[in-house]
């Protein structure tokens, strides 16, 4: 009687440990989407693509992605700069207009001058930029791309850059990866430091 009653306690164990187990991943999971919407919340539209956003909502993405990418790495937030982000607007205009994602299309002239034109140093004043683009069917997947190449990477980190322009189109340009037919958004990201 007692060999029975053991055996009849270790199976009711057993069933309670599998039930405890399950209940345990399952509020796990709930637990995770709930992180993950959270995380989504802190930057609204990051998931949208461009046909679910405004430019100015894509672009807002960016640059909250961006921003807790610096976060991470304890680094000072950057600044949306004005004539930057004209810059970077412009561009990615073009690179929609000329089928080019590069840093420099038909018809521009160099980085260095755009930013010159467009006001940001004042003459005389000493300062240093550097630009990332690209295209993508999210902000989210535009900024873990760019968080996965090394060279973007150190871009979105640089421990000297202030400000920030971004700048985001709808459409694809008909090259590279951008070109397989699906809607995707072109965008360009201009960091930069006034040195004064």
């Amino acid at each position: 009687m007692a060999g029975t009653l053991n055996t009849r306690f270790a199976i009711a164990y057993v069933a309670l440990l599998a039930a405890a187990l399950f209940v345990t991943l399952t509020s796990t999971g709930g637990a995770g989407d709930r992180a993950a919407a959270a995380a989504k919340a802190k930057c609204p539209k990051a998931n949208a693509s461009p046909g679910e956003a405004s430019i100015e909502q894509l672009g807002d993405a960016v640059l909250c992605l961006i921003g807790n990418e610096r976060r991470k790495a304890d680094l000072k937030s950057v600044d949306r700069n004005g004539a930057l982000t004209r810059v970077a607007s412009k561009h990615a205009a073009v690179m929609i207009d000329e089928d080019c994602l590069e840093h420099r299309c038909k018809g521009e002239k160099s980085l260095n001058e755009r930013i010159v034109n467009s006001g940001y140093p004042k003459p005389g004043e000493h300062y240093s930029f550097g630009e990332i683009t690209g295209c993508s069917l999210t902000p989210e997947a535009m900024v873990d791309a760019w968080t996965g190449s090394r060279v973007h990477r150190k871009r979105i980190l640089g421990r000297g850059y202030r400000d920030i322009g971004i700048g985001a189109e709808k459409g694809s340009p008909d090259v590279g990866g951008c070109d397989d037919g699906r809607r995707r958004g072109v965008y360009a990201v201009i960091f930069g430091s006034n040195l004064g």
